[in-house]
C-alpha cells in the first residue's frame, strides 16, 4: 500500500469502509495448525484459506502474481490484505472501519479501536505494510488469516496460509487492535431444529450481541426462488427479548428470519433458515447406508429410507464431528479432513439410524516434472490441506506394479539414481495419520517423465570471411534423432533457430543479422517411448557479425569553415569512425557514438574540396568488428 497515487488511495479508502465492529473474546483454539502450508496459486479468485467466526465463514482469495502485476496487488480492492479485513468484518458484523493505512490505528464511525498487548481471535493484526485477522492462538503463537502474502519465480506463484507470529518475538512495528464503544448488533444466527411436529410448540432460538435490545421473528412459506416478501409472510412476532420464543404452526415447509434491533433502531438480519412442520403418519423406521467413503472437499449423498412409505416425517441430519465431515439438511455429506465420523439421521418421531463415514485425504492434483537431468527427475504437485504427508510411487517394470519410493511432507520430490534417456511413470497420494489410524487418498493421475540423453560435446564455430554466416560442429550423441540449434543475440534469451538430422553433427547458419553478437548452443533430441526428449545444452560458442556499410552520407561546407557530415544509422554499430583524405591516404579524424548520425569537422579555412568516408564498427569482448567504408563524399 506504499506509494499510492490519489486514485489508488481513494480505491483503498473505499474498501476499508467495511470494517467497524465490537470484537468479542472467543475460546482459544487448542487445535491450531502451526505449520504454514505452501499453495500454488494458479487462477484468479482461488480460495487459499477460510475462517469461520460467529457462525460466518469468510474465504481468503488470491490471484497469480508476476513481474508485470506485482506492484498492483498492494491496493487491489479484491485481493489486497486490507480487502480481506474489510470483507471479514462486513460479513461477520455488517460494520465498517477506515484509516487502514500502514502504521495507523483503524478508525470507525461509531466507537473506537485501541491497541492491545494480548490478542484475541477476531482482533486485527497490523504492521508497517500488512493487515490480517487473528485466526487462532496457541500459547504464544498467533496464527494469521490473511491475503496478499505471495511470492513468485519461474515456476509460478505461491502463497502460504497458517503463517504465525510469536508474541515473545514480535517485530517492533506489529500491533493488535480491538474495537469497543458502539452498540451494533452482530449478524444473528438461528439455531432452531430443522423439523418439528405440528400442533406442538416449536421453540425458535438465535444468537444476539450485547447491543441487541429487541428482536422480530418472521416466518414465511418456503418458495424455491428464495425471495420472500409480505405475500409469503405467515407469522411475525415482534419485541422479543432474550433470543428465544415459541410458536405453534400447521404442517408445512417454512423459512424463518430474525431481525435484531439496537438502541438506534438499526437492524441486523439473519440468513433465512429452512425448516419443516410435519404431521401424521410419522416414521416408524429409518434406514440409511451403513458406510460411506468421501474425499476431503467432495460431497456424497447418503442413501435413506423411511417407513411407512406414506410418512410425512422429515429427517434431521447431524455429524459427530463437523471438523471432519459435515452433513446438509438434505443428507449430503461433505468431507473436510481425513478421519471417521458418525452421521445420524433422526426423524421427528424419534426413530434414527447411523452411518459411519470415512473421509480420505484430498486427491493430489497437477503432478508434473518440474525438472530433469540424465540421472534424476524432480516431481511437483499441488499441496493438499490437512494431511500428514505424501507417498510417491514409481512403476517397477520387473514387478509390473507401482512401488512406493518415498514418504515426505513437502509437495516436491527429486528422484535420483535413474538411467539416462529413459521413461518412467509416477503417481502420488496424500495420507493422514489421525487417532492411530492411517488414511490414504486416491492416487493422482499417472505422470510419464523422462531422463535426458547425453548432451552434445565440443561445440565449435567457424565464421566466413564476411562474418555473415557461421558453421557449427559438435560430437554426435548416440541414438539422437535430431539436434536443435539455439541462438542468442546480444545477450538475449536463447531461441531454437534450426533442427538438423541426427545423422549430422554440423549446421551452417547463413544470412545472419549484421552488427550482432551471437551465442550458440545445441541440444540432442532422442525419441523415448514415442516422445521427443531434449538433452541438456552443449557448451556455448560465440560469433560476431560485421556492421553494414554506412550509407546516405552527406557533406556540407559551412561559412565558419567547418564541414557538416550526416549519414543513415547502422543497426548494431557501437561507434562510427570518420576518415578524411590527406594526400594519397585517408586518416581517421573523429569517432562518433552510435547514438549520433551527424557531426562537424572544424577548422577548414582553405577553398579546397575535401574528401570523407565513414565506417561503423561493433565492439564485442574487447574486439572491434568493422563494416565496409561508405562511398566517398566531397565538401
Amino acid at each position: 500500500m506504499k506509494g499510492m497515487n490519489i486514485c489508488k488511495r481513494f480505491a483503498a479508502f473505499c474498501i476499508t469502509l467495511a470494517m467497524m465492529v465490537t470484537v468479542f473474546a472467543v475460546p482459544i483454539s487448542t487445535n491450531a495448525v502451526t505449520t504454514p502450508v505452501t499453495v500454488v496459486v494458479s487462477k484468479a479468485g482461488q480460495v487459499v484459506d477460510s475462517m469461520t467466526f460467529n457462525g460466518v465463514t469468510v474465504k481468503a482469495i488470491y490471484i497469480p502474481r508476476n513481474d508485470s502485476n506485482a506492484s498492483e496487488m498492494w491496493d487491489d480492492p479484491v485481493y489486497c490484505c486490507a480487502a480481506l479485513v474489510s470483507k471479514f468484518y462486513k460479513a461477520v458484523y455488517g460494520c465498517t472501519v477506515y484509516n487502514l493505512w500502514p502504521g495507523s490505528t483503524p478508525l470507525s464511525d461509531a466507537g473506537y479501536f485501541t491497541k492491545v498487548r494480548t490478542p484475541q481471535v477476531g482482533d486485527i493484526y497490523g504492521n508497517s505494510s500488512h493487515w490480517a485477522i487473528v485466526k487462532q492462538i496457541n500459547g504464544t503463537e498467533v496464527i494469521l488469516f490473511e491475503q496478499n502474502w505471495t511470492w513468485y519465480d519461474s515456476n509460478g506463484c505461491y502463497a502460504k496460509y497458517n503463517r504465525t507470529v510469536d508474541l515473545n518475538n514480535l517485530e517492533s512495528d506489529v500491533s493488535f487492535f480491538r474495537y469497543s464503544g458502539a452498540e451494533i448488533s452482530k449478524k444473528p444466527l438461528i439455531t432452531t431444529d430443522y423439523a418439528s411436529l405440528e400442533n406442538t410448540e416449536k421453540t425458535f432460538t438465535w444468537t444476539s450481541s450485547s447491543g441487541t435490545v429487541s428482536s422480530t421473528l418472521n416466518i414465511y412459506e418456503y418458495n424455491s426462488a428464495g425471495t420472500y416478501n409480505e405475500s409469503n409472510l405467515v407469522s411475525s412476532t415482534t419485541n422479543i427479548s432474550g433470543g428465544a420464543t415459541a410458536l405453534t404452526l400447521p404442517m408445512g415447509h417454512y423459512i424463518a428470519q430474525i431481525l435484531n434491533y439496537n438502541n438506534s433502531n438499526e437492524i441486523s438480519e439473519s440468513d433465512f433458515k429452512e425448516f419443516f412442520i410435519v404431521g401424521e403418519p410419522l416414521a416408524t423406521d429409518v434406514q440409511i447406508g451403513d458406510k460411506l467413503t468421501v474425499v476431503a472437499g467432495k460431497g456424497k449423498n447418503i442413501s435413506r429410507k423411511m417407513l411407512p412409505v406414506n410418512t410425512n416425517d422429515v429427517l434431521t441430519w447431524t455429524s459427530s464431528d463437523d471438523s471432519i465431515a459435515s452433513v446438509s439438511n438434505s443428507g449430503v455429506v461433505t468431507g473436510v479432513k481425513a478421519g471417521t465420523v458418525t452421521i445420524t439421521a433422526r426423524a421427528v418421531s424419534g426413530v434414527k439410524d447411523t452411518c459411519t463415514v470415512t473421509v480420505k485425504p484430498g486427491t493430489v492434483a497437477n503432478l508434473k516434472a518440474s525438472g530433469s537431468s540424465k540421472k534424476s527427475i524432480t516431481l511437483k504437485w499441488d499441496s493438499v490441506s490437512n494431511v500428514t504427508g505424501y507417498r510417491v510411487f514409481r512403476y517397477d517394470k520387473a514387478k509390473k506394479k507401482y512401488v512406493k519410493i518415498s514418504d515426505l511432507k513437502t509437495n516436491s520430490y527429486k528422484v535420483w539414481g535413474l538411467n539416462k534417456a529413459s521413461a518412467y511413470k509416477f503417481k502420488v497420494r496424500a495420507y493422514k495419520n489421525s487417532n492411530k489410524k492411517n488414511y490414504v487418498g486416491k492416487y493422482s493421475s499417472v505422470l510419464s517423465a523422462y531422463t535426458k540423453p547425453d548432451k552434445p560435446k565440443y561445440l565449435t564455430a567457424s565464421q566466413s570471411k564476411s562474418l555473415t554466416s557461421v558453421k557449427l560442429s559438435w560430437t554426435s550423441t548416440k541414438g539422437a534423432k535430431s539436434y536443435a540449434v539455439y541462438a542468442s543475440t546480444d545477450g538475449g534469451a536463447f531461441n531454437k533457430i534450426k533442427t538438423v538430422s541426427g545423422k549430422k553433427h554440423t549446421a551452417t547458419l547463413k544470412k545472419l543479422k549484421k552488427g550482432t553478437s551471437y551465442s550458440f548452443t545445441v541440444k540432442a533430441i532422442k525419441k523415448i517411448s514415442g516422445v521427443d526428449v531434449y538433452s541438456g545444452a552443449s557448451n556455448k560458442v560465440y560469433a560476431v557479425t560485421k556492421p553494414a556499410k554506412v550509407k546516405g552520407v552527406v557533406a556540407k561546407r559551412a561559412s565558419d569553415g567547418s564541414v557538416a557530415l550526416s549519414w543513415k544509422p547502422v543497426n548494431g554499430a557501437t561507434k562510427y569512425q570518420i576518415y578524411m583524405k590527406s594526400g594519397n591516404s585517408y586518416v581517421r579524424v573523429k569517432s562518433v557514438a552510435s547514438s549520433k548520425v551527424m557531426t562537424n569537422i572544424k577548422n577548414f579555412y582553405d577553398n579546397k574540396k575535401h574528401k570523407f568516408k565513414i565506417r561503423a564498427y561493433k565492439l564485442s569482448s574487447g574486439y572491434k568488428y568493422f563494416g565496409k567504408y561508405s562511398d566517398e563524399v566531397k565538401a
